[in-house]
């Protein structure tokens, strides 16, 4: 049997944020994508429903485990699923996911004020406030990879589902429940990440059970954009091992 593979991109982006990484997967590679729109009410249905995407596509069962590769705010969907319906994850890729956005007692995350100015911008400029969260989330990129090529990944939405996914990064805690997780994670975090710090991946990889964290020297918060085959070669031992049954 082979592993399917669910994507789900971060805040403000659609599936296009993954073309890079699925050009270089097989053709016949079966996937879809979780809208994180779609999973802020209810993660693990959202996870139930893409994964029996991904499982028509290779004749398996529709309740078959699949290999979600989730990138920030999706990181968190991916997560939450995790909590609850296990048996649906072989294997998770978070890629610069956050465990708390928000800054927590150790001085660390992204300042509460900030947040809230941010979405009341929404309200009054949503395509400037994205255009400046893209801003720094390159900030850290030394890859030389082009600003101009961001529209292209962005989902067409309006500014209250924009602000539905910064509320659900402000309101979001997951470290008490990390240790209820018992699915292999890898966690790829970049060394220069604006949007969410390395401190993130630290908290991952205390809080979970089963998990290796690979930090990308000269990353920033856009690693499918900017290191897709980096991800590729994370994902292709994944589905060996998981075609395998090592998981």
């Amino acid at each position: 049997m082979t592993t399917g593979v669910v994507f789900c991109s971060g805040w403000s982006t659609g599936p296009k944020a993954w073309d890079a990484v699925r050009a270089a997967l097989p053709p016949d590679l079966p996937s879809a994508h979780l809208n994180w729109w779609e999973g802020l009410a209810n993660p693990a249905s959202a996870m139930r429903e893409a994964a029996a995407t991904a499982n028509a596509a290779a004749g398996n069962p529709s309740d078959a485990p699949v290999i979600a590769v989730a990138w920030s705010l999706g990181g968190q969907i991916a997560l939450k699923a995790a909590l609850t319906e296990p048996e649906r994850l072989s294997a998770l890729l978070l890629i610069a996911t956050p465990v708390r956005l928000l800054t927590d007692e150790t001085g660390l995350g992204t300042d509460a004020a900030a947040l809230r100015a941010m979405r009341q911008g929404l309200r009054r400029d949503a395509d400037g406030i994205v255009r400046a969260f893209w801003n720094e989330a390159l900030a850290g990129d030394r890859t030389g990879f082009d600003f101009d090529d961001i529209p292209a990944i962005l989902a067409p939405l309006d500014a209250k589902t924009l602000d539905a996914g910064l509320a659900a990064l402000a309101e979001t805690d997951l470290r008490r429940q990390l240790p209820r997780i018992a699915t292999p994670v890898v966690v790829m975090q970049g060394d220069d990440d604006h949007i969410v710090g390395a401190h993130a991946a630290q908290q991952l990889d205390d809080g979970l059970s089963h998990v290796s964290v690979l930090a990308v020297a000269g990353g920033s918060h856009a690693l499918p954009l900017t290191h897709p085959g980096m991800i590729f070669e994370v994902l292709t031992a994944l589905l060996e091992l998981s075609d395998k049954g090592e998981f």
